[in-house]
């Protein structure tokens, strides 16, 4: 019992240590109304591992900070088409 304890603890501890939060940017076709903004940032948030979610309806972008050990832009690009819009990862602006 006390070796599953540890390796658990160390599982956990390295899987910290190693983790990192990652940036992305996406260009976000389709969206037509404000309300398209609640909508995407609520369909990512539902993806284990995203720490901030910022969407500009003006813009047509998402901006999408992760924890790279839970998820990845890749997956951040499926949820959103999985609601109808179409993304596409941008480079992220420096503002």
């Amino acid at each position: 019992m006390n070796k599953i304890f540890l390796i658990t603890f160390f599982f956990m501890y390295t899987q910290a240590v190693f983790s990192e939060i990652k940036k992305a940017c996406f260009n976000v076709e389709g969206m037509t109304c404000a309300a398209c903004t609640i909508t995407t940032k609520a369909s990512i948030n539902k993806l284990d591992g995203i720490e901030s979610i910022k969407v500009s309806f003006n813009e047509k972008k998402a901006e999408v900070q992760f924890n790279d050990t839970k998820t990845n832009s890749k997956e951040i690009i499926k949820k959103i088409n999985s609601i109808g819009y179409k993304a596409s990862l941008l480079v992220c602006s420096s503002n």
